[in-house]
């Protein structure tokens, strides 16, 4: 086995390059393999990835046999992806010196691979690999692993099997690494694919370049709106679920919610190389207003490029329940105000706004469709525990959710795309802006 996996230093040069590596402002200095578990002609190993700055990260690496001495992606390997799906498909396992990857299929999995379903590695990766199969289940693979449960396969099982909510993909099941200490490690999720639903981003990007359809992105993003508040009713709706039951909102939960505000906040000031980036906010008056709510499940990580639109007959749909990757597995399964989620969708609009081009009518329609996404918002969540009564609650709440994410995406964009920084680093001195003049999430 030891053989086909190429040597740490080859390991980290190629971990190194890859796009989904999650600290590109770090150096590795060292990759041990904990696991190498054979399947479908390749190896699926789980190695520690340790930094110049002390810290480790563990990743799966699909590796396929070495070529010319070069690291090769196992994704790239039909008869790897088709043992992948199969293992889901029939509950199999996978065993490795350590521990075994095995699947877990869901009620909505298939009962045998689907027939002429060639595997096809899909373009647009990030912190993860998809991997469709024909036109029926796409699989989802993990690169940067942490234990326990993936919200992603979590929030999957529950709006499909409990709380049969229509505007996600089924899901088929998952697999995982269970090492013989009993740890658990989430390695993919598989899900149904939808018939006829494009890219949400790229959907978007494509309708603003045409002056004409430009109306029709307001339409959708208020049906997204809609969409988000019925996503937002289904996860608060299993009181005997405790992963899932609504929680009230406390004065501990306002402090513990402004401090992460404020270290974002830091943090982005670092990852800019600006210590005066912006001044001190009224984080806490802005949070006030979500006193006495309900905290619950929410998506997390809530953009365009996490929806799907099916163009002919209006339909949104939700995807990737993973949160966002740079933040723990415990905080991404927590429960917080899901207006986490409105204030991410106004930063994807602002993204949308500022990929259309410095074109006049830009600021007009990014104020347009963030109404248009609101108002529909509001109206599903009117009477919802979760959602402040007062308008400018709710207004206040999502300036100050916006700075946070706003923060979030110039750390996100100094690891991975540092030429973005600006769009995040305007989107955050607008926001603050609004959290201290004490205006609405309108004027984010």
């Amino acid at each position: 086995m030891a053989s086909r996996i190429p040597p740490s230093e080859a390991l980290a040069a190629w971990i190194a390059g890859r796009r989904w590596f999650a600290t590109k402002t770090r150096r590795i200095v060292g990759v041990r393999l904990e696991d190498a578990v054979p399947l479908g002609g390749a190896t699926l190993a789980i190695a520690r990835v340790r930094l110049d700055d002390g810290a480790e990260d563990r990743y799966a690496l699909p590796l396929a046999p070495a070529r010319d001495g070069e690291v090769a992606d196992a994704l790239g390997e039909p008869d790897f992806c088709l043992a992948l799906l199969g293992l889901i498909v029939g509950a199999g396992a996978a065993a490795g010196e350590r521990g075994e990857v095995r699947g877990v299929p869901a009620t909505a999995c298939p009962r045998s691979l689907p027939a002429g379903a060639a595997p096809r590695r899909l373009g647009g990766e990030q912190s993860n690999t998809s991997v469709a199969f024909g036109t029926t289940v796409i699989l989802k693979h993990f690169r940067r692993l942490a234990g326990g449960v993936n919200p992603e396969e979590e929030m999957g099982r529950f709006l499909t099997e409990r709380a049969r909510f229509p505007h996600v993909p089924a899901f088929c099941g998952h697999l995982e690494y269970r090492a013989h200490g009993g740890e658990r490690l989430t390695l993919a999720v598989a899900q149904a694919m939808v018939a006829g639903a494009r890219d949400g981003w790229a959907w978007m990007l494509e309708a603003l370049a045409e002056p004409a359809h430009r109306p029709a992105t307001l339409a959708m993003l208020a049906r997204l709106g809609a969409a988000t508040a019925a996503l937002h009713r289904a996860l608060a709706s299993a009181d005997d679920d405790p992963r899932f039951a609504p929680e009230p909102v406390g004065e501990a939960d306002l402090a513990a919610w402004a401090r992460a505000v404020r270290a974002q906040l830091a943090a982005a000031a670092t990852a800019a190389g600006e210590p005066r980036l912006v001044g001190d906010l009224p984080v806490e008056d802005g949070l006030r207003g979500l006193a006495g709510t309900a905290k619950i499940r929410h998506h997390g990580d809530f953009h365009l490029g996490q929806t799907l639109y099916r163009e002919a007959t209006g339909e949104p749909f939700i995807i990737d329940f993973e949160g966002e990757p740079l933040r723990p597995l415990a905080e991404r399964r927590g429960k917080h105000t899901p207006l986490r989620d409105v204030a991410g969708m106004l930063r994807s609009i602002d993204y949308a706004a500022a990929a259309a081009g410095d074109a006049p009518w830009t600021e007009g329609w990014r104020a347009e469709a963030t109404r248009a996404f609101v108002d529909a918002y509001r109206a599903g969540t009117r009477g919802a525990a979760f959602a402040p009564a007062a308008d400018g609650a709710f207004d206040r709440a999502v300036a100050v959710l916006t700075v946070e994410k706003a923060a979030y995406e110039i750390v996100y964009e100094a690891n991975h795309r540092p030429d973005w920084v600006a769009i995040p680093r305007r989107g955050l001195l607008r926001a603050s802006t609004t959290v201290s003049s004490g205006r609405g999430a309108g004027a984010a």
